[in-house]
């Protein structure tokens, strides 16, 4: 049965995928930079959160356990995620993106890894 904060949470998460397609794609089409990719993440996190409300409503040590095991894996994701980044947007790299583009999917990357490694330690514990 879905209540009304999952419910909520699918609604909001259709409603901003479907906004991040309609802005990304038509950025990428024309060539450019998405500029609505944390539009997507928080379409990721809407989507996790449905997914978790059940989990997180009841406060237990177990949902403790699944928010602190997503968050220290996610710190080690994030690092990776920088050094990925730093490689590929080098200053010697043929790739021109500013600082702004390149925070925004970094920040968009890891918002989504928090929200499925908690989708993930949900489903494992």
């Amino acid at each position: 049965m879905i209540t009304g904060n999952r419910s909520f949470f699918l609604f909001i998460g259709i409603f901003m995928l479907l906004i991040g397609i309609f802005i990304n794609g038509s950025h990428m089409f024309s060539g450019k930079f998405p500029d609505a990719l944390m539009v997507i993440a928080l379409s990721i996190m809407a989507f996790s959160l449905a997914y978790l409300e059940p989990h997180f409503a009841a406060k237990d040590e177990r949902a403790q356990k699944i928010r602190e095991r997503a968050t220290y894996i996610s710190y080690f994701w994030g690092v990776i995620f920088a050094i990925i980044l730093m490689l590929i947007f080098n200053p010697l790299s043929p790739l021109n993106v500013s600082a702004f583009q390149v925070l925004s999917l970094f920040i968009a990357l890891y918002i989504s890894v928090v929200f499925l490694n908690m989708v993930y330690y949900a489903k494992k514990y």
